[in-house]
Protein backbone atom coordinates (compact mmCIF):
# COMPACT_ATOMS: atom_id res chain seq x y z
CA UNK A 1 0.00 0.00 0.00
CA UNK A 2 1.46 3.37 -0.99
CA UNK A 3 1.45 6.50 1.18
CA UNK A 4 1.55 10.11 0.03
CA UNK A 5 1.57 13.35 1.97
CA UNK A 6 -1.49 15.53 1.49
CA UNK A 7 -2.49 18.87 3.03
CA UNK A 8 -5.48 19.12 5.39
CA UNK A 9 -8.24 21.68 5.81
CA UNK A 10 -10.40 22.55 8.80
CA UNK A 11 -14.14 22.03 8.51
CA UNK A 12 -17.20 22.99 10.51
CA UNK A 13 -19.73 20.57 12.00
CA UNK A 14 -21.52 18.63 9.24
CA UNK A 15 -24.81 18.71 11.16
CA UNK A 16 -25.26 22.21 12.64
CA UNK A 17 -22.39 24.09 10.97
CA UNK A 18 -20.73 25.23 14.20
CA UNK A 19 -16.93 25.75 14.11
CA UNK A 20 -16.57 24.98 17.84
CA UNK A 21 -15.50 21.55 19.06
CA UNK A 22 -13.67 19.53 21.69
CA UNK A 23 -11.18 16.78 20.86
CA UNK A 24 -12.38 13.19 21.29
CA UNK A 25 -9.38 11.26 19.92
CA UNK A 26 -6.05 12.70 18.85
CA UNK A 27 -4.95 9.83 16.63
CA UNK A 28 -2.41 11.65 14.47
CA UNK A 29 1.32 12.09 14.99
CA UNK A 30 3.31 15.16 14.12
CA UNK A 31 2.05 18.20 12.22
CA UNK A 32 -1.74 18.24 11.87
CA UNK A 33 -1.51 20.44 8.78
CA UNK A 34 -0.65 17.42 6.62
CA UNK A 35 -0.83 13.62 6.80
CA UNK A 36 0.42 10.62 4.92
CA UNK A 37 -2.72 9.39 3.17
CA UNK A 38 -2.91 5.66 2.45
CA UNK A 39 -4.53 4.22 -0.65
CA UNK A 40 -8.12 3.41 0.23
CA UNK A 41 -9.15 -0.23 0.60
CA UNK A 42 -12.42 -1.47 2.08
CA UNK A 43 -10.59 -4.34 3.77
CA UNK A 44 -7.87 -2.21 5.36
CA UNK A 45 -6.86 -4.06 8.55
CA UNK A 46 -5.02 -1.25 10.29
CA UNK A 47 -7.06 0.04 13.25
CA UNK A 48 -6.97 3.71 14.14
CA UNK A 49 -6.47 6.73 11.89
CA UNK A 50 -4.12 9.64 11.37
CA UNK A 51 -6.82 12.27 11.88
CA UNK A 52 -8.16 14.18 14.86
CA UNK A 53 -11.67 13.14 15.92
CA UNK A 54 -13.71 15.98 17.45
CA UNK A 55 -17.14 16.55 18.98
CA UNK A 56 -19.25 19.61 18.12
CA UNK A 57 -19.91 21.62 21.28
CA UNK A 58 -23.26 22.81 19.91
CA UNK A 59 -24.98 19.57 18.80
CA UNK A 60 -22.61 16.79 19.89
CA UNK A 61 -21.92 15.50 16.36
CA UNK A 62 -18.57 13.68 16.02
CA UNK A 63 -16.39 14.12 12.94
CA UNK A 64 -12.80 14.22 11.64
CA UNK A 65 -11.23 17.68 11.72
CA UNK A 66 -9.11 18.68 9.89
CA UNK A 67 -9.26 16.37 6.88
CA UNK A 68 -7.99 16.07 3.27
CA UNK A 69 -9.71 18.20 0.67
CA UNK A 70 -12.71 16.75 -1.15
CA UNK A 71 -10.92 16.33 -4.48
CA UNK A 72 -8.15 14.32 -2.78
CA UNK A 73 -10.67 12.00 -1.09
CA UNK A 74 -12.67 11.53 -4.28
CA UNK A 75 -9.52 10.74 -6.23
CA UNK A 76 -8.59 8.13 -3.63
CA UNK A 77 -11.98 6.40 -3.96
CA UNK A 78 -11.87 6.49 -7.76
CA UNK A 79 -8.56 4.61 -7.76
CA UNK A 80 -9.69 2.03 -5.18
CA UNK A 81 -9.14 -1.64 -6.08
CA UNK A 82 -9.59 -4.28 -3.40
CA UNK A 83 -9.44 -7.93 -4.55
CA UNK A 84 -9.47 -9.10 -0.90
CA UNK A 85 -13.00 -7.71 -0.63
CA UNK A 86 -14.17 -10.41 -3.04
CA UNK A 87 -12.89 -13.22 -0.83
CA UNK A 88 -15.72 -12.61 1.64
CA UNK A 89 -18.46 -12.68 -1.00
CA UNK A 90 -20.55 -15.42 0.72
CA UNK A 91 -20.70 -13.51 4.00
CA UNK A 92 -21.35 -10.17 2.31
CA UNK A 93 -24.26 -11.71 0.42
CA UNK A 94 -25.69 -13.12 3.68
CA UNK A 95 -25.52 -9.62 5.19
CA UNK A 96 -27.12 -8.16 2.05
CA UNK A 97 -30.00 -10.62 2.24
CA UNK A 98 -30.56 -9.73 5.91
CA UNK A 99 -30.86 -6.05 4.97
CA UNK A 100 -33.25 -6.86 2.12
CA UNK A 101 -35.36 -9.07 4.40
CA UNK A 102 -35.80 -6.14 6.76
CA UNK A 103 -36.36 -3.66 3.92
CA UNK A 104 -39.12 -5.82 2.44
CA UNK A 105 -41.03 -5.70 5.71
CA UNK A 106 -41.63 -2.05 4.82
CA UNK A 107 -41.52 -2.04 1.00
CA UNK A 108 -42.41 -4.48 -1.73
CA UNK A 109 -39.85 -4.74 -4.56
CA UNK A 110 -39.65 -1.65 -6.74
CA UNK A 111 -36.81 0.63 -7.83
CA UNK A 112 -33.80 0.43 -5.54
CA UNK A 113 -30.76 2.73 -5.42
CA UNK A 114 -27.59 1.70 -3.56
CA UNK A 115 -25.25 4.66 -2.97
CA UNK A 116 -21.68 3.43 -2.62
CA UNK A 117 -22.65 0.02 -3.99
CA UNK A 118 -19.05 -1.27 -4.38
CA UNK A 119 -18.96 -4.40 -6.60
CA UNK A 120 -22.74 -4.86 -6.44
CA UNK A 121 -23.32 -7.93 -4.26
CA UNK A 122 -26.35 -6.32 -2.60
CA UNK A 123 -27.74 -5.13 -5.92
CA UNK A 124 -27.37 -8.63 -7.34
CA UNK A 125 -29.27 -10.12 -4.38
CA UNK A 126 -31.97 -7.46 -4.75
CA UNK A 127 -32.36 -8.13 -8.47
CA UNK A 128 -33.01 -11.81 -7.70
CA UNK A 129 -35.95 -10.70 -5.56
CA UNK A 130 -37.54 -8.63 -8.30
CA UNK A 131 -36.09 -5.19 -7.50
CA UNK A 132 -35.18 -2.90 -10.37
CA UNK A 133 -31.66 -2.02 -9.23
CA UNK A 134 -29.45 1.04 -9.66
CA UNK A 135 -26.17 2.00 -8.06
CA UNK A 136 -23.73 4.89 -7.60
CA UNK A 137 -20.05 4.15 -7.09
CA UNK A 138 -16.77 6.06 -7.55
CA UNK A 139 -14.36 3.12 -7.93
CA UNK A 140 -13.78 2.14 -11.54
CA UNK A 141 -12.58 -1.29 -10.40
CA UNK A 142 -15.79 -1.94 -8.48
CA UNK A 143 -18.06 -0.75 -11.28
CA UNK A 144 -16.22 -2.86 -13.85
CA UNK A 145 -16.62 -5.94 -11.67
CA UNK A 146 -20.34 -5.36 -11.19
CA UNK A 147 -20.90 -4.87 -14.91
CA UNK A 148 -18.69 -7.67 -16.21
CA UNK A 149 -19.05 -10.37 -13.53
CA UNK A 150 -22.58 -9.75 -12.23
CA UNK A 151 -24.15 -8.23 -15.34
CA UNK A 152 -25.36 -5.10 -13.49
CA UNK A 153 -25.31 -2.35 -16.11
CA UNK A 154 -27.27 0.27 -14.17
CA UNK A 155 -24.46 1.57 -11.95
CA UNK A 156 -23.46 5.21 -12.39
CA UNK A 157 -19.76 5.82 -11.83
CA UNK A 158 -19.29 9.22 -10.26
CA UNK A 159 -20.94 11.60 -7.82
CA UNK A 160 -24.58 11.19 -6.85
CA UNK A 161 -25.21 14.83 -7.79
CA UNK A 162 -24.17 14.04 -11.37
CA UNK A 163 -26.24 10.86 -11.71
CA UNK A 164 -29.12 11.08 -14.27
CA UNK A 165 -31.92 10.13 -11.86
CA UNK A 166 -35.29 11.88 -11.93
CA UNK A 167 -37.06 13.22 -8.83
CA UNK A 168 -39.48 10.76 -7.24
CA UNK A 169 -37.93 7.83 -9.12
CA UNK A 170 -36.98 5.37 -6.37
CA UNK A 171 -38.97 3.27 -3.92
CA UNK A 172 -35.98 2.70 -1.64
CA UNK A 173 -32.44 4.04 -1.21
CA UNK A 174 -29.59 2.33 0.65
CA UNK A 175 -26.48 3.82 2.25
CA UNK A 176 -24.64 0.75 3.50
CA UNK A 177 -21.29 1.56 5.15
CA UNK A 178 -21.09 4.71 3.06
CA UNK A 179 -22.57 7.71 4.91
CA UNK A 180 -19.50 7.90 7.14
CA UNK A 181 -17.36 8.42 4.02
CA UNK A 182 -19.38 11.28 2.54
CA UNK A 183 -17.95 14.79 2.60
CA UNK A 184 -21.47 16.30 2.85
CA UNK A 185 -23.80 13.71 4.40
CA UNK A 186 -26.70 16.05 5.20
CA UNK A 187 -26.74 17.52 1.69
CA UNK A 188 -26.59 13.99 0.25
CA UNK A 189 -29.61 12.95 2.34
CA UNK A 190 -31.54 15.99 1.11
CA UNK A 191 -30.71 15.02 -2.47
CA UNK A 192 -31.79 11.43 -1.82
CA UNK A 193 -35.07 12.60 -0.28
CA UNK A 194 -35.93 14.28 -3.56
CA UNK A 195 -35.11 11.13 -5.52
CA UNK A 196 -37.49 9.04 -3.41
CA UNK A 197 -41.15 8.51 -4.15
CA UNK A 198 -43.79 9.92 -1.82
CA UNK A 199 -43.78 6.77 0.31
CA UNK A 200 -40.09 6.02 -0.30
CA UNK A 201 -37.80 4.48 2.32
CA UNK A 202 -34.14 5.03 3.13
CA UNK A 203 -31.91 2.54 4.92
CA UNK A 204 -28.61 3.61 6.50
CA UNK A 205 -26.06 1.18 7.92
CA UNK A 206 -23.09 2.71 9.74
CA UNK A 207 -20.75 2.14 12.74
CA UNK A 208 -22.04 3.36 16.14
CA UNK A 209 -19.34 5.32 17.96
CA UNK A 210 -21.54 5.36 21.06
CA UNK A 211 -21.44 1.55 21.33
CA UNK A 212 -19.92 -0.29 24.28
CA UNK A 213 -17.17 -1.76 22.09
CA UNK A 214 -16.22 1.70 20.84
CA UNK A 215 -16.03 3.04 24.40
CA UNK A 216 -13.79 0.16 25.45
CA UNK A 217 -11.40 0.26 22.48
CA UNK A 218 -11.54 4.06 22.06
CA UNK A 219 -9.34 5.19 19.15
CA UNK A 220 -8.39 1.58 18.38
CA UNK A 221 -12.01 0.62 17.68
CA UNK A 222 -12.36 -0.77 14.16
CA UNK A 223 -14.81 2.00 13.25
CA UNK A 224 -12.16 4.71 13.63
CA UNK A 225 -10.54 4.80 10.23
CA UNK A 226 -8.70 7.29 8.10
CA UNK A 227 -11.43 7.00 5.46
CA UNK A 228 -14.25 7.78 7.94
CA UNK A 229 -15.07 11.46 8.04
CA UNK A 230 -18.15 11.28 10.29
CA UNK A 231 -18.95 9.13 13.33
CA UNK A 232 -22.60 8.58 14.11
CA UNK A 233 -24.60 7.66 17.17
CA UNK A 234 -28.26 6.70 17.08
CA UNK A 235 -29.09 10.19 18.32
CA UNK A 236 -26.95 12.13 15.83
CA UNK A 237 -28.12 10.00 12.91
CA UNK A 238 -31.73 10.66 13.89
CA UNK A 239 -30.98 14.39 14.12
CA UNK A 240 -29.37 14.43 10.68
CA UNK A 241 -32.25 12.51 9.13
CA UNK A 242 -34.76 14.94 10.62
CA UNK A 243 -32.70 17.91 9.39
CA UNK A 244 -32.73 16.40 5.89
CA UNK A 245 -36.50 15.82 5.87
CA UNK A 246 -36.93 12.24 7.12
CA UNK A 247 -38.55 10.65 10.15
CA UNK A 248 -37.22 7.50 11.77
CA UNK A 249 -39.35 4.34 11.47
CA UNK A 250 -37.03 1.63 12.82
CA UNK A 251 -33.65 1.28 14.51
CA UNK A 252 -31.76 -1.94 15.07
CA UNK A 253 -28.24 -3.35 15.21
CA UNK A 254 -26.75 -5.13 12.22
CA UNK A 255 -25.08 -8.53 12.65
CA UNK A 256 -22.13 -9.12 10.32
CA UNK A 257 -21.38 -12.40 8.55
CA UNK A 258 -17.79 -13.24 7.64
CA UNK A 259 -15.57 -16.29 7.46
CA UNK A 260 -13.77 -17.42 10.61
CA UNK A 261 -10.51 -16.54 8.85
CA UNK A 262 -11.71 -12.94 8.43
CA UNK A 263 -12.73 -12.59 12.09
CA UNK A 264 -9.43 -14.01 13.33
CA UNK A 265 -7.46 -11.71 11.04
CA UNK A 266 -9.30 -8.77 12.62
CA UNK A 267 -8.45 -10.08 16.10
CA UNK A 268 -4.76 -10.18 15.15
CA UNK A 269 -4.70 -6.40 14.80
CA UNK A 270 -5.90 -5.98 18.38
CA UNK A 271 -4.42 -8.90 20.31
CA UNK A 272 -1.63 -10.96 18.76
CA UNK A 273 -1.63 -13.39 21.70
CA UNK A 274 -5.31 -14.18 21.34
CA UNK A 275 -4.78 -14.61 17.60
CA UNK A 276 -2.01 -17.19 18.18
CA UNK A 277 -4.27 -19.17 20.50
CA UNK A 278 -7.07 -19.32 17.94
CA UNK A 279 -4.88 -19.61 14.82
CA UNK A 280 -5.04 -23.41 14.75
CA UNK A 281 -8.52 -23.02 13.25
CA UNK A 282 -6.89 -21.59 10.13
CA UNK A 283 -5.19 -24.95 9.40
CA UNK A 284 -8.56 -26.54 8.61
CA UNK A 285 -10.29 -25.52 5.39
CA UNK A 286 -13.79 -26.24 6.68
CA UNK A 287 -13.24 -24.18 9.81
CA UNK A 288 -11.26 -21.41 8.11
CA UNK A 289 -13.99 -20.72 5.55
CA UNK A 290 -16.96 -21.34 7.82
CA UNK A 291 -19.32 -18.35 7.96
CA UNK A 292 -19.76 -16.86 11.40
CA UNK A 293 -22.50 -14.32 12.13
CA UNK A 294 -21.73 -11.94 15.00
CA UNK A 295 -23.68 -8.99 16.38
CA UNK A 296 -21.20 -6.76 18.21
CA UNK A 297 -23.95 -4.19 18.84
CA UNK A 298 -21.78 -1.51 17.25
CA UNK A 299 -23.30 -1.29 13.78
CA UNK A 300 -26.47 0.80 13.44
CA UNK A 301 -29.16 0.03 10.89
CA UNK A 302 -31.74 2.79 10.50
CA UNK A 303 -34.90 2.92 8.35
CA UNK A 304 -36.62 6.25 7.69
CA UNK A 305 -39.36 7.71 5.49
CA UNK A 306 -39.88 11.12 3.95
CA UNK A 307 -41.22 13.67 6.40
CA UNK A 308 -44.74 15.00 5.82
CA UNK A 309 -44.03 18.43 7.27
CA UNK A 310 -45.69 21.38 5.58
CA UNK A 311 -42.50 22.57 3.87
CA UNK A 312 -42.15 19.21 2.08
CA UNK A 313 -45.77 18.77 0.94
CA UNK A 314 -45.26 20.31 -2.50
CA UNK A 315 -42.29 18.01 -3.09
CA UNK A 316 -44.30 14.99 -1.90
CA UNK A 317 -47.18 15.76 -4.22
CA UNK A 318 -44.83 16.27 -7.16
CA UNK A 319 -43.13 12.93 -6.46
CA UNK A 320 -46.49 11.17 -6.26
CA UNK A 321 -47.77 12.53 -9.57
CA UNK A 322 -44.55 12.42 -11.58
CA UNK A 323 -44.68 10.26 -14.68
CA UNK A 324 -41.56 8.38 -15.65
CA UNK A 325 -39.51 10.04 -18.36
CA UNK A 326 -38.66 6.53 -19.53
CA UNK A 327 -41.06 5.21 -22.15
CA UNK A 328 -42.80 2.22 -20.60
CA UNK A 329 -43.31 -0.71 -22.94
CA UNK A 330 -46.98 -1.70 -23.03
CA UNK A 331 -47.97 -5.11 -24.39
CA UNK A 332 -51.60 -6.14 -24.87
CA UNK A 333 -52.28 -9.86 -24.48
CA UNK A 334 -55.34 -11.57 -25.93
CA UNK A 335 -56.33 -14.91 -24.33
CA UNK A 336 -58.28 -16.36 -27.26
CA UNK A 337 -60.63 -19.28 -27.72
CA UNK A 338 -62.88 -19.44 -30.80
CA UNK A 339 -62.55 -15.68 -31.32
CA UNK A 340 -62.57 -15.63 -35.13
CA UNK A 341 -65.87 -13.71 -35.38
CA UNK A 342 -64.85 -10.88 -33.03
CA UNK A 343 -61.06 -10.64 -33.25
CA UNK A 344 -60.88 -8.09 -36.05
CA UNK A 345 -63.37 -5.75 -34.33
CA UNK A 346 -61.43 -6.00 -31.06
CA UNK A 347 -58.12 -5.15 -32.75
CA UNK A 348 -59.67 -2.19 -34.57
CA UNK A 349 -60.58 -0.60 -31.22
CA UNK A 350 -57.19 -1.07 -29.55
CA UNK A 351 -55.50 2.38 -29.51
CA UNK A 352 -52.19 1.59 -31.19
CA UNK A 353 -50.55 4.77 -29.88
CA UNK A 354 -50.90 3.33 -26.35
CA UNK A 355 -49.73 -0.22 -27.11
CA UNK A 356 -46.28 -1.27 -28.34
CA UNK A 357 -47.11 -4.88 -29.20
CA UNK A 358 -50.05 -7.29 -29.25
CA UNK A 359 -49.69 -10.96 -28.38
CA UNK A 360 -52.43 -13.55 -28.91
CA UNK A 361 -52.41 -16.91 -27.13
CA UNK A 362 -54.84 -19.41 -28.61
CA UNK A 363 -56.20 -22.16 -26.35
CA UNK A 364 -56.71 -24.77 -29.11
CA UNK A 365 -59.60 -22.99 -30.87
CA UNK A 366 -61.84 -25.03 -33.16
CA UNK A 367 -62.34 -22.16 -35.61
CA UNK A 368 -59.85 -20.10 -37.66
CA UNK A 369 -58.71 -17.77 -34.86
CA UNK A 370 -55.02 -18.62 -35.30
CA UNK A 371 -55.01 -18.17 -39.07
CA UNK A 372 -56.82 -14.83 -38.82
CA UNK A 373 -54.53 -13.57 -36.04
CA UNK A 374 -51.43 -14.34 -38.09
CA UNK A 375 -52.99 -12.71 -41.13
CA UNK A 376 -53.60 -9.58 -39.04
CA UNK A 377 -49.90 -9.48 -38.09
CA UNK A 378 -50.14 -10.52 -34.45
CA UNK A 379 -47.51 -12.48 -32.58
CA UNK A 380 -49.30 -15.80 -31.97
CA UNK A 381 -48.70 -18.66 -29.53
CA UNK A 382 -50.84 -21.80 -29.63
CA UNK A 383 -51.68 -24.39 -26.99
CA UNK A 384 -51.67 -27.89 -28.45
CA UNK A 385 -54.78 -28.75 -26.45
CA UNK A 386 -57.37 -26.76 -24.54
CA UNK A 387 -55.93 -25.96 -21.11
CA UNK A 388 -58.38 -23.38 -19.76
CA UNK A 389 -58.76 -19.65 -19.27
CA UNK A 390 -56.29 -19.42 -16.39
CA UNK A 391 -53.64 -21.43 -18.24
CA UNK A 392 -54.10 -19.12 -21.21
CA UNK A 393 -53.41 -16.10 -19.01
CA UNK A 394 -50.27 -17.74 -17.63
CA UNK A 395 -48.86 -18.11 -21.14
CA UNK A 396 -49.94 -14.56 -22.00
CA UNK A 397 -48.05 -13.05 -19.07
CA UNK A 398 -44.95 -15.18 -19.52
CA UNK A 399 -44.68 -14.27 -23.20
CA UNK A 400 -45.27 -10.57 -22.47
CA UNK A 401 -42.54 -10.53 -19.84
CA UNK A 402 -40.18 -12.33 -22.21
CA UNK A 403 -40.92 -9.59 -24.76
CA UNK A 404 -39.82 -6.91 -22.29
CA UNK A 405 -43.18 -5.54 -21.15
CA UNK A 406 -43.29 -2.91 -18.41
CA UNK A 407 -47.10 -3.03 -18.43
CA UNK A 408 -49.28 -5.94 -19.54
CA UNK A 409 -52.91 -5.33 -20.53
CA UNK A 410 -55.29 -8.28 -20.86
CA UNK A 411 -57.95 -7.72 -23.52
CA UNK A 412 -60.54 -10.40 -24.25
CA UNK A 413 -60.78 -10.81 -28.03
CA UNK A 414 -64.53 -11.56 -27.84
CA UNK A 415 -65.29 -7.81 -28.10
CA UNK A 416 -67.17 -7.85 -24.80
CA UNK A 417 -64.90 -5.22 -23.21
CA UNK A 418 -64.13 -1.90 -24.88
CA UNK A 419 -60.35 -1.70 -25.48
CA UNK A 420 -60.57 2.04 -26.22
CA UNK A 421 -60.21 2.49 -22.44
CA UNK A 422 -56.64 1.12 -22.43
CA UNK A 423 -55.04 4.60 -21.96
CA UNK A 424 -57.11 5.16 -18.80
CA UNK A 425 -56.40 1.61 -17.64
CA UNK A 426 -52.60 1.91 -17.81
CA UNK A 427 -52.29 5.52 -16.64
CA UNK A 428 -52.21 4.76 -12.85
CA UNK A 429 -49.41 2.23 -13.41
CA UNK A 430 -47.43 4.75 -15.44
CA UNK A 431 -47.86 7.32 -12.67
CA UNK A 432 -46.77 4.81 -10.06
CA UNK A 433 -50.00 5.07 -8.04
CA UNK A 434 -51.07 1.47 -8.78
CA UNK A 435 -49.55 -1.90 -9.64
CA UNK A 436 -52.78 -3.38 -11.03
CA UNK A 437 -55.78 -1.65 -12.59
CA UNK A 438 -59.12 -3.38 -13.19
CA UNK A 439 -61.81 -2.28 -15.56
CA UNK A 440 -65.05 -2.35 -13.56
CA UNK A 441 -68.40 -3.08 -15.18
CA UNK A 442 -70.19 -2.24 -11.93
CA UNK A 443 -69.08 1.40 -11.72
CA UNK A 444 -71.50 3.92 -13.24
CA UNK A 445 -74.00 1.20 -14.14
CA UNK A 446 -71.95 -0.11 -17.05
CA UNK A 447 -72.87 -3.77 -16.58
CA UNK A 448 -76.69 -3.66 -16.92
CA UNK A 449 -76.51 -0.98 -19.60
CA UNK A 450 -74.26 -3.29 -21.60
CA UNK A 451 -76.75 -6.15 -21.38
CA UNK A 452 -75.33 -8.26 -18.54
CA UNK A 453 -77.98 -10.85 -17.47
CA UNK A 454 -79.64 -9.89 -14.20
CA UNK A 455 -78.77 -13.18 -12.48
CA UNK A 456 -75.10 -12.69 -13.34
CA UNK A 457 -75.20 -9.05 -12.23
CA UNK A 458 -76.66 -9.92 -8.83
CA UNK A 459 -74.32 -12.88 -8.35
CA UNK A 460 -71.38 -10.59 -9.18
CA UNK A 461 -72.49 -8.08 -6.53
CA UNK A 462 -73.00 -10.80 -3.90
CA UNK A 463 -69.62 -12.46 -4.49
CA UNK A 464 -67.81 -9.12 -4.60
CA UNK A 465 -69.39 -8.07 -1.28
CA UNK A 466 -68.33 -11.36 0.29
CA UNK A 467 -64.78 -10.98 -1.01
CA UNK A 468 -64.54 -7.37 0.19
CA UNK A 469 -65.51 -8.46 3.71
CA UNK A 470 -63.06 -11.38 3.71
CA UNK A 471 -60.13 -9.49 2.17
CA UNK A 472 -60.75 -6.10 3.77
CA UNK A 473 -61.05 -4.32 0.44
CA UNK A 474 -63.49 -1.95 -1.26
CA UNK A 475 -63.42 -3.09 -4.87
CA UNK A 476 -66.57 -2.65 -6.94
CA UNK A 477 -65.84 -5.85 -8.90
CA UNK A 478 -63.57 -8.90 -8.57
CA UNK A 479 -64.56 -10.65 -11.78
CA UNK A 480 -63.69 -8.34 -14.65
CA UNK A 481 -61.55 -9.79 -17.43
CA UNK A 482 -60.19 -6.41 -18.53
CA UNK A 483 -57.06 -5.75 -16.50
CA UNK A 484 -53.59 -4.15 -16.55
CA UNK A 485 -50.63 -5.31 -14.48
CA UNK A 486 -47.15 -3.89 -13.99
CA UNK A 487 -44.29 -6.21 -14.91
CA UNK A 488 -42.95 -5.69 -11.39
CA UNK A 489 -46.13 -7.20 -9.97
CA UNK A 490 -46.16 -10.19 -12.32
CA UNK A 491 -42.53 -10.95 -11.50
CA UNK A 492 -43.25 -11.01 -7.78
CA UNK A 493 -46.31 -13.24 -7.53
CA UNK A 494 -46.66 -16.96 -8.17
CA UNK A 495 -49.34 -16.77 -10.85
CA UNK A 496 -47.99 -20.02 -12.30
CA UNK A 497 -49.37 -21.82 -9.23
CA UNK A 498 -52.91 -20.53 -9.78
CA UNK A 499 -55.88 -22.35 -11.26
CA UNK A 500 -55.96 -23.14 -14.98
CA UNK A 501 -59.65 -22.18 -14.98
CA UNK A 502 -61.70 -19.06 -14.29
CA UNK A 503 -60.68 -19.01 -10.62
CA UNK A 504 -57.32 -17.61 -11.75
CA UNK A 505 -58.73 -14.07 -11.69
CA UNK A 506 -59.64 -14.25 -8.00
CA UNK A 507 -56.47 -16.03 -6.95
CA UNK A 508 -54.25 -13.39 -8.52
CA UNK A 509 -56.13 -10.69 -6.58
CA UNK A 510 -55.46 -12.56 -3.34
CA UNK A 511 -51.76 -12.72 -4.22
CA UNK A 512 -51.72 -8.99 -4.97
CA UNK A 513 -53.33 -8.15 -1.64
CA UNK A 514 -51.13 -10.46 0.43
CA UNK A 515 -47.95 -9.00 -1.06
CA UNK A 516 -49.08 -5.40 -0.57
CA UNK A 517 -49.43 -4.28 -4.18
CA UNK A 518 -51.86 -1.46 -4.99
CA UNK A 519 -55.08 -1.91 -7.00
CA UNK A 520 -57.13 0.79 -8.70
CA UNK A 521 -60.31 0.57 -10.76
CA UNK A 522 -61.60 2.50 -13.76
CA UNK A 523 -65.19 2.35 -15.08
CA UNK A 524 -65.74 0.49 -18.35
CA UNK A 525 -68.71 -0.42 -20.49
CA UNK A 526 -69.34 -3.92 -21.77
CA UNK A 527 -71.23 -5.52 -24.63
CA UNK A 528 -73.28 -8.71 -24.30
CA UNK A 529 -74.30 -10.26 -27.61
CA UNK A 530 -74.83 -13.72 -29.05
CA UNK A 531 -71.27 -14.24 -30.35
CA UNK A 532 -69.60 -13.10 -27.12
CA UNK A 533 -68.24 -15.81 -24.80
CA UNK A 534 -70.08 -16.19 -21.53
CA UNK A 535 -70.20 -18.42 -18.47
CA UNK A 536 -73.41 -20.43 -18.01
CA UNK A 537 -75.35 -20.86 -14.78
CA UNK A 538 -73.83 -24.24 -13.86
CA UNK A 539 -70.28 -23.11 -14.57
CA UNK A 540 -71.01 -19.92 -12.65
CA UNK A 541 -72.11 -21.97 -9.62
CA UNK A 542 -68.90 -23.98 -9.72
CA UNK A 543 -66.95 -20.72 -10.03
CA UNK A 544 -68.74 -19.31 -6.95
CA UNK A 545 -67.84 -22.42 -4.94
CA UNK A 546 -64.22 -22.00 -6.02
CA UNK A 547 -64.25 -18.42 -4.73
CA UNK A 548 -65.45 -19.61 -1.32
CA UNK A 549 -62.60 -22.12 -1.29
CA UNK A 550 -60.10 -19.37 -2.15
CA UNK A 551 -61.42 -17.17 0.67
CA UNK A 552 -60.94 -20.02 3.15
CA UNK A 553 -57.38 -20.62 1.89
CA UNK A 554 -56.63 -16.91 2.24
CA UNK A 555 -57.88 -16.79 5.83
CA UNK A 556 -55.92 -19.93 6.75
CA UNK A 557 -52.75 -18.59 5.12
CA UNK A 558 -53.07 -15.23 6.87
CA UNK A 559 -54.16 -16.31 10.35
CA UNK A 560 -52.91 -19.87 10.94
CA UNK A 561 -49.82 -22.01 10.47
CA UNK A 562 -51.28 -23.38 7.19
CA UNK A 563 -49.34 -21.74 4.37
CA UNK A 564 -50.00 -22.10 0.65
CA UNK A 565 -47.18 -22.01 -1.88
CA UNK A 566 -49.11 -19.89 -4.37
CA UNK A 567 -49.53 -17.05 -1.85
CA UNK A 568 -45.80 -16.65 -1.15
CA UNK A 569 -43.52 -14.41 -3.18
CA UNK A 570 -41.03 -16.13 -5.52
CA UNK A 571 -38.16 -14.64 -3.46
CA UNK A 572 -39.31 -16.44 -0.32
CA UNK A 573 -38.88 -19.78 -2.11
CA UNK A 574 -35.26 -19.29 -3.20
Amino acid sequence: MSLREVPLEKVNCGLCGSPRYTVVYKTYKGDISAIELEDYRITSEAPGAFLRIVRCTECGFIYANPRPKQEVLVGNYCLMADPLYLEEEPGRRVSARAILDQLQKFKKPGRLLDVGCSVGFLLDEAAKRGWEVYGVELSQWAVDYAREKLGIKTIFRGHLKDAPFDPGYFDAVLLIDSIEHLTEPKETLIRLRKLLKKDGLICINTPDIDSLLSRILKARWWGVKQAHLYYFTARSLKQMLEAAGFFLTKKRFHARSFSLKYWLTKVKGYNAGLYRVAAFFLDHDLLRNRLVKIDLRDQLEIYARKSRKLKYLQELEAAANLKDEKQMRVIAVLPAYNAEATLKRTLADIPRESVDEIILVDDASRDNTVELARKLGLKVFVHEHNRGYGANQKTCYLKALEAGADIVVMVHPDYQYDPKVIPQLIDPIKKGTADAVFGSRMMKGGALEGGMPLWKHNANILLTALENVAFGTYLSEYHSGFRAYSAKLLKNINFQDNSDGFLFDTEIIVQILLLGFKIEEVPIRTRYFDEASTVGFFAGTVYGAGILKTIIKYLLHLHTFFKFRQFNSPASRQ
